[in-house]
């Protein structure tokens, strides 16, 4: 059976289900064509404290067919040059950002490859493109692919692709392209079923408005949360800043991403050490009903459970029951194992 791994190494950077959640600022085309716009998104993401920065990469004439004039018309103003792109990455190393694209064209990701990037991010419109995801997942790079326009059977094709060409590091994405996707259709169970069914690393690539699905995410066990930014949140002709994090949005969006993945914990159940003292006033005791004098048989009717918890905890009860007191007990006092008679070492120790 082969084995997707465990753990991958994308930079710098161990990205795995045990391991810090690798977040993803999703410049993606919000530089609108402009390298300084596209060095300001660098900034912002580098301001946020997130691993990585991604860009898209196209040629507008390769990638859309002449008879949808529109969405040439769309894209265009959005394309930036082949050697633009190494002036951003050239710009990521300088401010300590992994630099990250993808590339929607063979020409743009040959040219992807020259760069050298850590990883390669697919986006969901390559449902069904064997041949081209073929040749990505050939390059034995990771590849973190948003499964957004696709079922169950096409993410089984690349599953299968990937063992085929035996690269072992893929990442999926659980995705819904839809800008933006309705919180009651964001479906985040399916992060869970992708890991146990395909058994790879699973991530979440967000297009809702907010933090409160991404934060639901890692809380389910993604692994990688990719979020769009954007310089201005209203901006004629995006559907991408809908649903993106502008600056400040993005500094308070890492850090929820931070404190959510550390209020995981680990699998197990167990009182932390901050709690050992609320078990003084937060647990109950047993209690004198009423004045007990020596020599009187404890009863069912003579005590009470009450707080704090200093005394003899309520579970020990039975061991309290037909005992005799050998000094007085007035009544709302916590009964102790000095009180009672003939009280064994290990019965005290249970207290």
């Amino acid at each position: 059976m082969y084995n997707f791994s465990e753990s991958i190494n994308i930079g710098s950077f161990t990205v795995g289900h045990e391991q810090p959640v690798f977040i993803i600022a999703e410049a993606g085309v919000a530089h609108f064509g402009s390298v300084d716009r596209a060095k300001q998104l660098v900034d912002m993401a580098v301001a946020a404290n997130a691993d990585a920065v991604k860009f898209q990469i196209f040629r507008t004439e390769d990638l859309i067919s002449p008879v949808c004039p529109e969405w040439r018309e769309r894209l265009k103003p959005k394309e930036l040059e082949f050697s633009a792109f190494l002036e951003i990455k050239t710009y990521c190393e300088q401010k300590g950002i992994l630099f990250l694209a993808t590339a929607h064209d063979e020409k743009s990701f040959e040219y992807l490859v020259g760069l050298d990037v850590a990883a390669y991010k697919v986006g969901s419109g390559e449902v069904d493109n064997g041949p081209f995801l073929k040749t990505i997942l050939s390059q034995n790079k990771p590849v973190l692919l948003s499964t957004g326009l696709h079922n169950k059977e096409s993410i089984q094709n690349i599953v299968k692709l990937a063992r085929q060409v035996n690269n072992p590091n893929l990442i999926l994405l659980h995705c819904n392209t839809a800008y933006p996707t309705p919180i009651k259709q964001s479906n985040l169970r399916s992060i869970c079923w992708m890991r146990d069914h395909f058994k790879t690393l699973v991530g979440y690539s967000d297009h809702t408005v907010g933090m409160t699905v991404p934060l639901a995410a890692v809380a389910l066990g993604a692994c990688v949360i990719e979020k769009h930014i954007c310089l201005e949140k209203f901006t004629e002709g995006s559907q991408d800043c809908k649903v993106a994090c502008k600056e400040v949005e993005l500094i308070e969006f890492v850090k929820a991403i931070r404190d959510t993945e550390q209020s995981m914990g680990h699998y197990d159940k167990h009182v932390i050490k901050e709690a050992e003292a609320s078990v003084l006033w937060a647990r109950k005791s047993i209690v004198a009903d009423k004045d007990l004098q020596p020599g009187h048989i404890v009863t069912a009717e003579d005590i009470k459970i009450r707080r704090p918890g200093t005394g003899i905890a309520p579970g020990l009860l039975d061991k309290v029951l037909g005992k005799r007191l050998i000094q007085e007990v007035s009544q709302d006092c916590l009964i102790q194992w000095e009180d009672l008679e003939c009280q064994s070492h290990q019965e005290k120790s249970a207290s």
